[in-house]
């Protein structure tokens, strides 16, 4: 390697290097980051950051999935982030998938949350359907999150 080809190569990997230091990024976010390096360039750095163990798309997912289901977040509004962080549409739908994962557990406990010792009448029913689906939730989730509620209000 020339002096000339290194120069915008450590530029451009140091620039990578301080976004990687404060958190993962998937290689379409580090490209945008690098939209005025040539593409030469732009692939011997993204390919240095994997062989180096720094970008790692299956580790963000893993850690990106667990952490917004802890927020509460379904696997819909998930799924949508993801994708827009230039993630594989395979790679999402199989962690979303994992066996760790109980998303009509999770919406039920949304729900029970959000409801509280309320009585669930029409109109909370359609508010929690409502805050669910904002979250995520597809309609069957949100079903069983609404019946488990309605299990629990009943003698």
């Amino acid at each position: 390697m020339t002096e000339e080809q290194a120069s915008p190569f450590k530029l451009a990997l140091r620039r990578v290097m301080g976004r990687l230091a404060r958190r993962d990024h998937t290689a379409q976010e580090l490209r945008t980051l690098l939209a005025d390096v040539p593409e030469a360039v732009v692939e011997q750095v993204l390919q240095h950051c994997r062989q180096q163990g720094w970008l790692d798309e299956g580790r963000l997912l893993e850690q990106a999935v667990h952490s917004r289901a802890a927020r509460g977040q379904g696997p819909r509004k998930i799924a949508f982030e993801l994708g827009r962080r230039g993630l594989s549409d395979d790679g999402i739908r199989e962690q979303l998938h994992a066996e760790e994962y109980d998303w009509c557990a999770l919406a039920a406990q949304l729900a029970q949350r959000r409801q509280g010792t309320a009585p669930l009448d029409l109109a909370a029913r359609r508010r929690l359907m409502g805050f669910l689906q904002r979250r995520g939730f597809s309609q069957d989730q949100i079903h069983y999150a609404l019946s488990s509620l309605s299990k629990k209000g009943s003698p």
